[in-house]
């Protein structure tokens, strides 16, 4: 059944939009031979019910998701990242919108993924950006294959903590009032071919 009536008015959309804060940030990332893949998943308090009257409306939800996919897209180009020194480009796979239980809790996915020169043996991933005040905690996790093994980590001069877990998984933490380094670098070691997770 369609939506009746007209839609959201332009001075309620600012009003609304302009409420929304960003409470909570994860990253998963996924590196596998050849390629890295990740999703991002942002929390926002929406006291106005901004995204509910996007969601609602077709036009409004194809405009932002656009919107958000074209910012997103822009913010990692302006990202250096590079694999064993080789320029790699993140990009934009898929935006998605949605609710924790109320219509004030929304969560906003970004998908990404990007070819990467990853080979057996000893790799490098570096990722140079501007630093910036952290406004909300989050959370991102690296998920390397079974018989790989982290070797360094370096997070720059920011306030990040991290720690590994069982040689091939980085969890890196951010707390809100701190500050970002402006650079992440990870080596690795990959094994010489793929292992299943019960030969490990």
């Amino acid at each position: 059944m369609g939506r009746r009536g007209p839609g959201p008015s332009e001075d309620f959309l600012r009003e609304a939009s302009e409420a929304v804060q960003p409470i909570h940030g994860q990253g998963f990332f996924y590196v596998g031979y050849g390629y890295i893949a990740y999703y991002i998943v942002f929390d926002y308090n929406d006291p106005l019910g901004y995204y509910e009257a996007v969601l609602r409306n077709p036009k409004l939800y194809e405009e932002e998701t656009l919107k958000l996919y074209y910012g997103m897209q822009e913010l990692v180009d302006q990202e250096e990242v590079k694999v064993n020194g080789e320029r790699v480009r993140p990009k934009v796979a898929m935006v998605d919108i949605g609710f924790r239980g109320r219509s004030s809790r929304v969560y906003i996915v970004f998908a990404l993924r990007f070819r990467a020169p990853i080979r057996p043996g000893v790799n490098v991933y570096e990722n140079r950006y501007e630093p910036e005040p952290i406004e909300y905690d989050y959370e991102a996790y690296w998920v390397f294959p079974p018989g790989s093994r982290i070797l360094e980590v370096d997070m720059g001069t920011g306030s990040e903590d991290w720690e590994i877990v069982d040689d091939n998984v980085l969890a890196i933490y951010g707390k809100r009032g701190g500050r970002t380094g402006g650079y992440e670098k990870i080596v690795f070691r990959m094994p010489e071919k793929p292992i299943m997770q019960d030969e490990e």
